[in-house]
């Protein structure tokens, strides 16, 4: 049985529940087994002194959708996130005022900020949240750009 938002209806049998939450939980867990249980996922991310360049696979997983809970020892100035995927969504949710991300241009992994004038910095505090979404990725040698979706600027 393959999954069928459909089933059971309202007239079902009670006896027969028991099988469609078995069949649903195979299904679940062939798509599971394949990778797609991890579509979501957290990460909590210590960022190296002297760190310019965030790598997904190694400073951040390869799931379709990462908040990543961002902190720095010292300050870190972030201007790309290489080998993204066409799609992906990294929200960052900051954990000290030690990071700035950097505006830059549409190509090579860069950062393509919102926020006007064109090229400014953005310099996080405390619980703001920078939300990115990959344009052009392959994951591997052509790591496209991270568009801004939106940010939330944390005002207590």
């Amino acid at each position: 049985m393959t999954l069928d938002a459909t089933k059971p209806t309202d007239e079902e049998l009670v006896s027969v529940l028991p099988s469609y939450i078995r069949a649903n939980r195979a299904a679940i867990n062939i798509l599971e087994a394949a990778g797609f249980g991890d579509v979501v996922t957290v990460t909590d991310l210590a960022i190296a002194t002297g760190l310019t360049s965030l790598i997904v696979g190694t400073h951040l997983s390869a799931a379709e959708i990462e908040i990543v809970k961002a902190r720095a020892v010292t300050t870190n100035i972030i201007n790309q996130i290489t080998k993204g995927t066409n799609g992906q969504i990294k929200i960052f949710v900051f954990q000290n005022s030690s990071v700035t991300f950097v505006d830059g241009v549409k190509n090579t992994g860069y950062l393509y900020l919102n926020q006007l004038p064109i090229g400014s910095s953005f310099s996080a505090a405390i619980d703001d949240v920078l939300a990115l979404v990959n344009i052009g990725g392959d994951g591997s040698s052509e790591y496209g750009y991270w568009k801004e979706i939106w940010r939330m600027i944390s005002v207590k």
